[in-house]
């Protein structure tokens, strides 16, 4: 929403809230806004790492201890072993040219995080016209509503790749193919992409290729510089974890844990994440693996139903690569509060492809106000929810909004695929 020297950020317009007065240089849509803009938020989200939100450099702290005890004699195949191999291609080049000093790599990393962020906004920009349109604004307001978590992990790059890859899909398969590949390589999940833009049937052998040639490139790599076992070990990883506090099968106990504590208690496994334990945690872990079998058959449902039309609309595309996105984060029995990022770059692809859409905006504006929630619940309520038995309560209260958010969402992603494929076989017929 746009007046003279006003712009509404679509988190507020999501929540009904007025509209913002601004300086014309950043109200406006030009270069200079975004750049501006860019600058501003990025500059308030790094300050809160003076107050509360300090806890988020953990993981980069452990990332760069790990590279550390490599190189001092450590072998890669007890090196980050909940990563695929890959990652060290990230990893490494900050580590070295820092010099092996750990206070160097984590603020190389973190300038590496903002790049990637400024170069996705610059892609996004292009794509929406070289000005500041639905799909920019969405990102210059999405990372910030993340929080300074965003620069202290990984994740903001397959997020950003998924984003680009919506944007290659329809002039450029072969590159949507790698950049799939790539976020594939780094986080395994962006695998199940693959399918979606297979929907193409024009584009299919240029994808499939691409895919499998830059996916033999990076399964060779680690093959060879790290073996079978350690290239695998991402899979055990993930296969033997336990009932993580933040997951969607977990809310139930969550929430009566609330106003219950004494029979379960919460503490940071093996697997280096707060984890739940006593009564029904076994049984909720197996309706995990039920809904994991559930969403991937839908996905399977949704691919076939879009597949029957001739050639899906870019929009279904976009709907089922964030549905994935979804799916993937609401039926896994882990969530950290760093997959939420997943989201963002499959919805900037979709607001440049159909930003005028009001589905696709109350999407962006559900996702702006669940990351948003997330960042109150991590890091700004977390010791509440595992230390504080007077503050459980709201701190709960805020994990299961933001979960039923995500739940929601689901269903709406979902939905719109199925309906878009139903027009898609009307107008053939």
């Amino acid at each position: 929403m746009t007046t003279t020297g006003v712009r509404t950020p679509p988190v507020r317009a999501a929540v009904g809230l007025p509209p913002l007065r601004m300086p014309p240089v950043l109200a406006g849509t030009g270069t200079s806004s975004v750049v501006w803009l860019w600058v501003m938020l990025r500059s308030v989200t790094l300050m809160s790492l003076v107050g509360l939100e300090h806890d988020v450099v953990g993981d980069v702290v452990y990332y760069g201890r790990s590279l550390a005890a490599w190189f001092d004699g450590g072998a890669i195949s007890n090196t980050l072993i909940e990563y695929p191999p890959p990652v060290l291609l990230l990893l490494l080049p900050p580590f070295l040219i820092g010099g092996l000093n750990q206070i160097a790599f984590g603020l190389l990393f973190v300038l590496a995080m903002l790049a990637v962020d400024a170069g996705f906004t610059a892609l996004l920009w292009r794509a929406d016209g070289r000005r500041r349109g639905s799909a920019v604004d969405f990102w210059l307001w999405f990372v910030p509503c993340v929080g300074p978590l965003a620069y202290f992990r990984f994740d903001l790059v397959p997020a950003a790749l998924a984003g680009a890859a919506v944007l290659a899909a329809v002039r450029r398969p072969a590159l949507c193919a790698v950049l799939t590949a790539t976020g594939a390589a780094l986080k395994l999940w962006p695998a199940l992409m693959l399918p979606i833009f297979l929907l193409r049937r024009g584009d299919r052998r240029r994808v499939l290729v691409a895919f499998v040639a830059a996916g033999a490139v990076y399964l060779g790599a680690s093959l060879a510089v790290a073996g079978l076992d350690r290239t695998l070990s991402p899979l055990r990883w993930q296969s033997v974890r336990g009932l993580q506090i933040e997951s969607i099968p977990a809310t139930p106990l969550m929430l009566v844990r609330g106003f219950s504590t004494s029979h379960w208690h919460l503490r940071v496994s093996r697997y280096k994440a707060w984890e739940i334990f006593g009564p029904g945690v076994g049984f909720f872990g197996g309706v995990a693996s039920l809904l994991t079998v559930a969403g991937l058959v839908l996905l399977a449902l949704l691919w076939w139903r879009a597949d029957r039309a001739v050639e899906p609309a870019p929009a279904t595309l976009g709907w089922m690569l964030l549905t994935t996105a979804l799916v993937i984060t609401v039926t896994n029995k882990t969530l950290s509060p760093q997959y939420i990022l997943w989201l963002g770059g499959p919805v900037g692809g979709l607001l440049c492809r159909n930003g005028r859409d009001p589905m696709v905006r109350r999407a962006a504006g559900l996702i702006l106000v669940t990351a948003l929630l997330t960042q109150l619940l991590f890091p700004i309520l977390y010791h509440q929810l595992t230390h504080k038995p007077f503050m459980v309560v709201p701190a709960t209260l805020v994990l299961v909004a933001r979960n039923a958010l995500l739940v929601y969402l689901t269903w709406m992603a979902a939905r719109q695929v199925w309906v878009l494929s139903a027009q898609s076989l009307s107008s053939e017929a």
